[in-house]
Order: structure tokens, then sequence, then C-alpha cells
């Protein structure tokens, strides 16, 4: 009788094991699910950053309420970058906390995630008007990931929350980074595109030099009627491809003539004029375009402006050829 009930103990004992065991595991694997914030980034309409109050700036508004999206802040409109735009889009689709970190408000002062110390991203839906809103705080940064070439990224965590939840997460840095970035990394940098296998003709115009005009006629290119490199050619036209700039100058007005200027034809393209303004100081220009006319960008003498307003000599043959 006793070794019946002893065995009937043990017995008892290994099915209360077994589903306390199962209890949580199973509890272990729900408590934490990474995917805190499900966004669907086709429906959205409106990203509000406001930066933390100790940087004393204007939030930067990304809206798409136009049909494209437009990079805001203050009074400054413009129109967004788009790779920027699907990077960022992309990253909070995909957005994933690494660990649950704190579970009460209490421990949102010691994660930087109270309201003055945090940068709040405010996510707003098309239609629905429906809002996410995240906030990112500290972050800590870890040892980098070596890689096979030796270097690895900067390894880390940013702690975070969601509207007014009051868990703290951890999150990989890559997305606080992205929405750190000032405004001008927002904004389309494109400031020249063409398609050289379309341009007939370049004229160059200089307020301090006599000016020329690059023609091709019958697909051979001339300057005056004497016959320029055609490798120096080549390589000009790849540059008028595509130039980019970020350094952009707000509210400039010009009021005199501009100083270049290099006006872009052919066919079927509409022609394209690029203009350049003095500025205070010395060798700097503000450049414009005619395919932005609304923005003015800032180069020194050896950047986007010598690319661009080349000489004559600049198409000449070497001397030693």
């Amino acid at each position: 009788m006793k070794k019946n009930t002893f065995l009937i103990a043990v017995l008892v004992i290994l099915v209360l094991l077994y589903l306390s065991t199962n209890y949580f595991k199973k509890n272990s694997s729900t408590s934490f699910d990474p995917e805190i914030v499900k966004l669907d980034s086709s429906r959205i309409g409106k990203i509000t950053i406001y930066p933390p109050a100790k940087e004393k700036q204007e939030p930067i508004i990304l809206d798409r309420s136009s049909g494209q999206w437009e990079a805001a802040q203050g009074g400054i409109v413009s129109k967004a970058d788009p790779s920027k735009l699907r990077s960022a889009l992309g990253q909070l689709l995909g957005l994933e906390a690494q660990r649950l970190v704190a579970k009460t408000k209490d421990k949102w002062a010691t994660y930087e995630l109270g309201d003055s110390l945090a940068r709040k991203v405010v996510i707003e839906e098309k239609g629905s008007g429906a809002t996410t809103v995240l906030y990112f705080g500290k972050t800590s940064y870890g040892l980098a990931a070596t890689t096979s070439y030796g270097r690895g990224a900067p390894s880390g965590s940013t702690y975070f929350r969601v509207n007014e939840d009051p868990q703290t997460y951890a999150l990989d840095i890559g997305l606080p980074n992205t929405f750190s970035s000032p405004f001008n990394s927002w904004r389309n940098p494109q400031f020249l595109k063409v398609d050289k296998d379309q341009v007939m003709e370049l004229e160059f115009e200089y307020e301090d030099r006599p000016g020329f005009v690059l023609k091709k006629v019958d697909s051979l290119w001339s300057i005056s009627g004497s016959e320029p490199d055609a490798s120096k050619v080549s390589q000009y036209l790849n540059s008028l491809g595509s130039q980019r700039s970020s350094q952009f100058v707000d509210g400039f007005n010009p009021t005199d003539k501009s100083l270049h200027t290099l006006t872009i034809k052919g066919q079927p393209m509409e022609e394209v004029v690029l203009r350049a303004y003095a500025q205070p100081e010395e060798n700097k220009f503000v450049l414009n375009s005619s395919q932005h006319p609304e923005v003015f960008v800032e180069s020194d003498s050896v950047g986007l402006f010598k690319r661009l307003f080349v000489d004559r000599e600049y198409f000449q043959p070497d001397k030693d050829e």
C-alpha cells in the first residue's frame, strides 16, 4: 500500500513538473512580441519629428498630402529625398523591439523617455487619421561587430516607447539614427539630371571672360568650327547626367545678374539653364537650375561650380598628345 502511495505521489509530481514547465515555456514565448508597432507604409501620409527640447529646433514635417512627399521645417518647404523616405518607411515597416526593458512609467526618466528629453515621432495615416507616436530616448553603444574586412558598424540600442503605453523597449540604433537626421538630409538633393544622349548644344556665358558654344552637328562636336577633344566632351556630358547637392542656401534672392550661365539644349529634352551668382565670401558661389527654380545651393570654386562651369580650354586636346 505504501509502495502504491509512493508511486502515485511520484506520478503527481512528474505531472505537475510537466505542466508547470510547459506553462512557463508557453508564457515565455508569448509574453514578448517584438513587433510592438504594426504599420502599413502605404497608408502613412504624414510624419512629424519633434527633436528633444534641449535642441531648440523646429519640428521636421514630412507630408505627402500634395501627392508627393515634401519636407518642411519652419517656413522652408522642399521636395523630399525619395530614397531617404523609402528607407525610413521601410524601417518603420520592419520595426521590431530587441527586448522589453521596463514595464512602468516611473522608469521613463531613467531611459530619457520623458516628453522633454525624448525625440518624438508622430506618424499619421491617410484618411483614417489614426496616429502612432514613437518616443526615442537614451542610446547605449556596444562594441562594433567585426566583419571579414576587419571593421564593423557601430552597434547598440536606443530605448523607446509607444504612445502612452508604460512599457520601455530596446531597439537597434538604425531607426532612431534615421529620425535624428538634420532637416537638409530629408530634402531632395537632385540639382541637375540630363540624358547626355539628348544634348545637342552647350552655351557657356561668362561675365569676366569670353563665352563659347559647344555644338553637335552631324554627330560631331565642334567649338566655332574647331574640333574639341572627344574624350573630354564625353567626360563632361557624363558629369551632366546627375549632379546632387545638399548645401542649400535658403532665402537667397538674386538681385544681380548671374556671373556665369550655362544653357543646355537638345532633343527631345527641354532647355535647361544653370546660373551661378556671387557670394560675399571669396571663391563662393550660389547655383541655381531651371529644373528646380526654387532651390539654390552653395559651392566653392572647386566643387559643383567647377564641374559645371568649365573654360573653353577644358575641351582642348592635351599638348603632349
